[in-house]
């Protein structure tokens, strides 16, 4: 009877270790920390570190085992991976002060203290007097919206947050919120006056999000507004083609030069054919079919005239 065979089993699962054939980047992010980019470093880093499930490395959530912990090995290997992503996400100079330390929850907070909050004034006041200064300009409104909500964002990471009562903290950031619609309404061009007056003029004042709304569609209705008008699409567009007048060329005489006739009804070479006052001459006038009697006993009867008659009447007209 043939012996039965044992499933195998993977030792390195069985111990929690990761396979070492795991295929991670060497960055993450492609920005690199600075002495002044401390917040978008690493509001990068920690997305990137966030999407390969290595995040509780550098919050202290997953401190490191015993050495003689059956899962060392393992959160040695990971945690050794959040480190090179830290190393080579700053910048030369920045390296030495972090490639000794023995984890990567250190060398986080390490950068915390040395860049974060260490420059908290500074920072504060540095960002607030961008933020007043920043005006719409060239930009779109979309565009100089993200600009302020930027720099919104690196304000709030600065300014310390301690309130001992709830209402006075919801009460405010409310104040904070009018303050940056008031700010985000004055920075934009004067063409949107107009909107801005009707928001400011309103009984409650909406909050940022639906302002910024606001504003946006009225950009895009002048952008619709501006591409009709350069395509000829305004009201005088729809002016009906025929109270244009037509543009045939007028006829030219080859004899007199004059415009209105050709050279078989030019008057100097047939002047036989000159009309008076509107109707042919005498010696050129047709017989009636019948003419009206002076009583005027038949006035629904035609006169009759020769083909030669019309030719002229049609090219007099």
């Amino acid at each position: 009877m043939a012996e039965e065979i044992a499933p195998k089993t993977d030792v390195a699962i069985d111990a929690g270790i990761a396979p070492k054939s795991e295929n991670l980047p060497v960055q993450v992010t492609p920005i690199r920390l600075t002495k002044d980019n401390y917040l978008s470093w690493s509001a990068a880093l920690e997305i990137g570190i966030t999407s390969r499930g290595r995040l509780p490395y550098i919050t202290g959530d997953k401190p490191a085992p015993s050495k003689t912990d059956p899962q060392w090995a393992n959160w040695a290997l990971e945690d050794s991976q959040v480190k090179v992503w830290i190393i080579s996400s700053v910048s030369a100079d920045i390296q030495p002060l972090i490639l000794r330390k023995p984890t990567s929850f250190e060398m986080w907070n390490v950068l915390a203290r040395m860049y974060g909050r260490k420059k908290r004034v500074l920072h504060t006041y540095q960002i607030k007097r961008s933020i007043y200064a920043l005006k719409q300009g060239d930009l779109s409104v979309a565009s100089y919206y993200a600009a302020l909500k930027t720099k919104w964002e690196e304000l709030d990471y600065h300014v310390e947050d301690n309130w001992d009562c709830g209402s006075d903290h919801a009460r405010h950031w409310e104040m904070e919120w009018m303050d940056s619609t008031f700010l985000f309404l004055g920075g934009l061009r004067d063409e949107f006056e107009t909107i801005r007056s009707q928001i400011l003029n309103c009984d409650d004042i909406p909050g940022i999000e639906d302002v910024y709304a606001r504003v946006e569609s009225e950009e895009q209705r002048r952008q619709i507004m501006q591409i009709d008008h350069s395509r000829g699409s305004g009201p005088s567009a729809f002016v009906s083609r025929s109270s244009v007048p037509s543009q045939h060329p007028a006829r030219r005489c080859t004899h007199c030069h004059k415009l209105g006739h050709s050279a078989d009804f030019c008057w100097d070479l047939h002047p036989e054919k000159r009309l008076v006052r509107g109707r042919p001459p005498s010696s050129r006038r047709g017989p009636l079919v019948q003419e009206a009697n002076q009583g005027g006993s038949s006035s629904n009867e035609k006169s009759r005239l020769s083909q030669d008659q019309i030719k002229e009447l049609q090219a007099i007209y």
